[in-house]
């Protein structure tokens, strides 16, 4: 008993090859799509004003001025020699001052 047209199945067969041609090539394109759009985008970064200026101050602050320079050194050696006197009254004024600071 013969159910089809053996040409029919021919027919069939050639439709799903014909399918599978069109898929891969649309498939091959979308790929191509996506590698020139991921190469056309980059990465940036940008910076706010208020970054660039906080950059600016922690350099500022980094750079020590060449007379600061030789007062720290001055300090330091009167230190180690145990010859660095402490005015007490300049000490008291700066810690009242703070505290008076922080309360206000």
């Amino acid at each position: 008993m013969k159910i089809g047209d053996q040409s029919q199945g021919l027919q069939i067969e050639k439709y799903l090859n014909t399918q599978a041609v069109g898929d891969k090539q649309q498939l091959q394109q979308d790929v191509g799509k996506v590698n020139q759009s991921s190469a056309v985008k980059t990465d940036t970064v940008e910076l706010s004003s208020q970054s660039k200026l906080l950059n600016k101050v922690t350099d500022t602050m980094k750079a020590q001025e060449p007379q600061r320079a030789e007062k720290l050194q001055m300090i330091k050696e009167k230190v180690q020699n145990g010859t660095y006197q402490v005015d007490p009254e300049k000490v008291a004024n700066a810690m009242l001052k703070d505290l008076i600071k922080d309360l206000g």
